[in-house]
């Protein structure tokens, strides 16, 4: 986490100008404020309230705000002020330094060693890493994820030599490789590694000191009391007990159309579905503390098979529904095999996805007719974790799991393995009550009338079945351990998306002006300030797909993802967050508004129309372009940096700078013909 700070500079210099920055020049008569255009909302307010206390303590009479690039457009006392101190002919701001996307950063793993005095390091594998991979407790591991850190574990019966110098080791070796200086660096214990180093190790096993592994939460829980408990519910994620008002509707290539709700617990892969929730917000379940936050969940669910025409008609329905919902909505994608468990909540756990094609063909179709005999394989064994899936007639029957099924006769049977729990039998007995009428067997104790129905393939594939296997297969998803819970805020750096993460995080973290993922383990919800643009908004999805892609620990690409407004978080969000206060952002004074405040009246400052960062709500995108030097752009275009387009160098130059060489300001010039630009674009040797 970045706590900003204010740092007194030894000369007045244009050398500490970034446009990361936000930088104060105190002088008698007028407090300058100037703002950097890559700078995040907390920086600019930080960098008011420094102002604004100088200026009071110093007794100044002005404050002036000064935007990145727009210095000409100060008045002309002011002008004369500033370059008293600073000549703008001298002008010279630092852009951003190239950060490397989170898709081009691998994560690196190094054994160490000392041979002869001399520390030596040996790529071991890079890629995915699997706590397996730190073997020896006698042994030493660099891990290198690049600018984001760089960590030398240390195992517990390590030479004593080699620990104490392993800080040594692992600083000279960031040098070595060129990495930036602010490059994190940490010292991992062995049996003590903390919550930003086992993040980039998929299911990691934490043990206690004496080396025995620490089991984690079995404990079951009513959802009602989860409701009470936010950290329960997003542990668990469960936002209700499913009582409240469910529709779902089949997704056609071109229409949609609502299933009766005798059938509506019935998917096919080959389709699309919408599943519409109303939380239940009723006294009885005393759940009124939802009505200040969600009142509707929308579902997309996508088949395993479903088609790209579907696929995208369902995104369609899905965002034209909650358009016309308007408030208290969060809208959500999974795809089959992914349910998290409020979804099968809502069925009580008695979901059926069929692997064929529904019938009718394509399209919407006659939900009432079930196949002619399949087997259906349950999953879980409570109301917010079970659902039953049609698997192979050629499929192995294992001794832990219950399945059911359809004979060509019509009869239907639920087989019991005899190691299935109760819990098992029990969810699938709900689930055959769907079907009809239905007979139970325990393995081993089947019936002549039972193979009779079935018929011998059944009986062939259950000698196949050795030993007690538990298939990992088509399990529910379950959330990661709340130490492993991680909050990135979204930037545009170099016309980039960039993810950066935030350690430790609270409410007070999630600003209004910015986009926020919270990565939960097996789904990522997209947090939308209300200061947003809409043209970031209209980005979320592709920010959360961003995160599974770039993510050091391999995720399935397919897990849910979730996007939820300020104001309107489900409890299974707000749980991940200590003391969370629903009125927070009630006194929020957003950076233009405490602007409008301290700018002296009666003097005009042109304010950009837009950020790098995407602060502001208007946006153009000029202002969101770095910026460069027009000596720089005239320049060399072998010298340009990789981001600049050279037949579009004008975008790189600052609003003033702009104004200088064409006469206008960019927007009248965008709307000129296309080859009148490239004319004044050779003019002015910019293309």
């Amino acid at each position: 986490k970045t706590t900003p700070q204010c740092i007194q500079q030894k000369a007045i210099t244009w050398q500490h100008f970034n446009c990361g920055h936000v930088m104060i020049l105190q002088t008698s008569s007028i407090l300058f404020v100037w703002v950097g255009r890559s700078t995040s909302s907390c920086e600019r307010i930080f960098g008011l309230k420094i102002g604004t206390k100088l200026k009071d303590a110093f007794k100044i009479p002005e404050i002036a705000i000064i935007d990145d690039g727009y210095e000409q457009s100060m008045s002309s006392q002011r002008k004369e002020v500033w370059n008293g101190f600073l000549s703008l002919s001298q002008r010279f701001v630092q852009p951003l330094a190239l950060t490397p996307s989170n898709a081009d950063i691998v994560l690196k793993l190094y054994q160490c060693d000392t041979v002869n005095g001399v520390f030596r390091v040996e790529l071991v594998k890079t890629g995915a890493l699997d706590q397996a991979d730190l073997y020896g407790r006698d042994s030493i591991y660099i891990v290198d994820y690049f600018c984001n850190g760089v960590w030398i574990w240390i195992g517990r019966s390590s030479h004593k030599q080699n620990r104490a110098e392993a800080m040594r080791h692992v600083r000279g070796y960031v040098i070595k490789k060129g990495y930036p200086a602010s490059t994190p660096v940490a010292r991992v214990i062995d049996g003590l590694e903390p919550a930003e180093f086992t993040s980039l190790f998929p299911n990691w096993i934490s043990s206690d000191v004496n080396g025995n592994s620490i089991k984690g939460l079995s404990e079951k829980f009513d959802a009602l009391t989860l409701i009470q408990r936010p950290k329960l519910a997003a542990q668990i994620q469960l936002m209700d007990d499913g009582t409240g008002d469910a529709t779902v509707y089949q997704i056609g290539a071109e229409d949609v159309k609502e299933i009766p709700k005798k059938y509506a617990k019935t998917f096919y892969s080959s389709n699309c579905y919408i599943v519409h929730y109303q939380i239940s917000c009723t006294s009885e379940n005393n759940i009124s503390t939802l009505s200040n936050s969600i009142k509707n969940v929308v579902y997309l669910w996508i088949g395993s098979s479903a088609s790209t025409e579907f696929r995208q008609t369902g995104e369609a329905f899905l965002a034209e529904m909650c358009n016309h919902l308007k408030k208290n909505v969060v809208q959500v994608r999974i795809s089959e095999g992914m349910e998290p468990p409020h979804f099968l909540q809502i069925f009580k756990g008695g979901l059926i996805i069929f692997n064929s094609k529904s019938p009718g063909g394509e399209g919407i179709t006659n939900i009432r007719k079930y196949p002619s005999s399949f087997v259906l394989k349950v999953v879980g064994n409570s109301s917010y974790t079970c659902k039953a899936v049609q698997v192979s007639s050629k499929t192995l029957y294992y001794p832990e799991d219950c399945y059911i099924l359809k004979a060509p006769d019509n009869e239907i049977w639920i087989w019991c393995g005899q190691y299935s729990t109760g819990d098992s039998r029990e969810m699938a007995k709900s689930i055959a009550s769907i079907l009809g009428e239905y007979n139970l067997v325990m393995e081993s104790n089947e019936t002549d009338e039972f193979f009779n129905s079935v018929g011998e393939k059944f009986l062939k594939q259950l000698k196949k079945t050795h030993g007690n296997i538990v298939t990992p297969t088509m399990n529910v998803a379950l959330t990661w351990e709340r130490q492993r819970i991680g909050l990135y805020m979204c930037s545009l750096e170099q016309e980039k998306h960039v993810l950066c993460k935030i350690f430790g995080f609270t409410q007070k973290d999630l600003r209004p002006e910015n986009i926020f993922l919270l990565d939960a383990g097996n789904i990522v919800y997209v947090w939308i300030g209300d200061f947003v643009s809409n043209d970031d908004r209209m980005q979320c999805w592709d920010l959360a797909k961003y995160l599974i892609t770039t993510h050091p620990v391999q995720r399935d690409a397919n897990m849910p993802m979730a996007v939820i407004r300020q104001g309107e978080e489900p409890i299974t969000f707000i749980g991940f967050f200590d003391n969370w206060d629903k009125k927070y952002y009630e006194n929020y004074i957003p950076f233009d508004k405490i602007r409008a405040e301290l700018e002296t009246p009666g003097i005009p400052v042109p304010v950009p129309r837009g950020s790098v960062h995407s602060d502001s709500a208007t946006g153009d995108d000029f202002d969101r372009y770095q910026k460069y030097p027009l000596d720089m752009l005239r320049g060399d275009p072998a010298n340009l940096p990789a981001s600049i387009n050279p037949t579009r160098k004008e975008i790189h130059l600052t609003h003033d700078d702009f104004v200088t060489v064409f006469k206008m300001p960019y927007h009248d010039f965008e709307e000129l013909p296309k080859w009148k630009q490239v004319e004044l674009k050779k003019q002015n040797k910019l293309f």
